[in-house]
């Protein structure tokens, strides 16, 4: 349901979106962030399998920010908005969601992305779809932050294992789909980096499309305590995905290991 321009909905937490241990976190909160921002397109007729068949076009995701303040268990549903915020931008539209639990904010985010015009295989106006930048960008924008710059160069980094792209993978612009790397981002650490801690901040650039068979490596650098720089390189050398995440000390994690002893 959208109303003034913001789509709302309610969500019931599932297990299968927990961390390890046992709470939604990051990788659970962009999900929930694409469902709001799939849904508010659906809306509109603006959703990828609609313009897909109308338009010959497709939605590519270019970043991604989420900031997490409260991971959620599952006592009572979240809440949702999502809305696309006023921008001057020649061909990105920037959505932003806020979701909360009885009016407590858990988590924001900010998601930039383009139409590919799938034909000519490169980017056109949000126009083309019959988006109109004076009716559905409200002038409203969440605190989660800009977006930052990231290098995307790997070298000096250390490489912290590979991957290869795989059907399951992969959507029906037959590329890797976007919420995929988020688990190639979290994997790159080990169950111990996680112990009293989770992942509140997490900033993704996508770069260049990862096909079926393709190897990816994963490398990493800590650049200041509790903060960390990703990036995800294609065989051929070139940056499938650069990224910086960034920790929180987790005070429910330490009260679970507590009631466990």
């Amino acid at each position: 349901m959208i109303e003034n321009g913001v789509w709302k909905s309610r969500k019931y937490q599932q297990f299968r979106e927990a961390d390890a241990d046992g709470y939604i976190g990051m990788r659970g909160f962009l999900n929930y962030f694409q469902d709001a921002a799939g849904g508010f397109m659906h809306e509109y007729d603006w959703d990828n399998a609609t313009i897909r068949e109308r338009f010959g076009a497709a939605w590519v995701y270019v970043k991604y920010r989420m900031h997490v303040y409260e991971r959620a268990d599952y006592e009572g549903p979240l809440s949702m908005e999502c809305w696309i915020e006023k921008n001057r931008q020649f061909a990105a539209v920037t959505h932003d969601v806020e979701i909360a639990r009885d009016g407590r904010l858990m988590a924001e985010g900010r998601l930039e992305s383009c139409v590919l015009d799938l034909e000519k295989g490169r980017v056109t106006r949000p126009e083309r779809i019959g988006f109109d930048r004076e009716k559905h960008p409200i002038d409203r924008k969440n605190a989660v932050g800009d977006f930052t710059r990231i290098s995307p160069e790997a070298e000096g980094m250390r490489e912290i294992y590979r991957t290869i792209v795989r059907y399951t993978d992969l959507d029906n612009n037959r590329h890797m789909t976007n919420q995929r790397y988020i688990p190639l981002l979290q994997d790159a650490f080990t169950p111990e980096e996680y112990e009293g801690r989770y992942i509140n901040d997490l900033e993704i650039h996508y770069r260049n499309q990862s096909f079926y068979g393709e190897e990816l490596s994963v490398y990493r650098v800590e650049e200041a305590k509790g903060v960390h720089r990703l990036v995800i390189v294609k065989e051929d050398h070139t940056t499938a995905a650069c990224a910086r995440i960034c920790f929180s000390t987790s005070e429910a994690a330490k009260e679970r290991r507590t009631e466990a002893v």
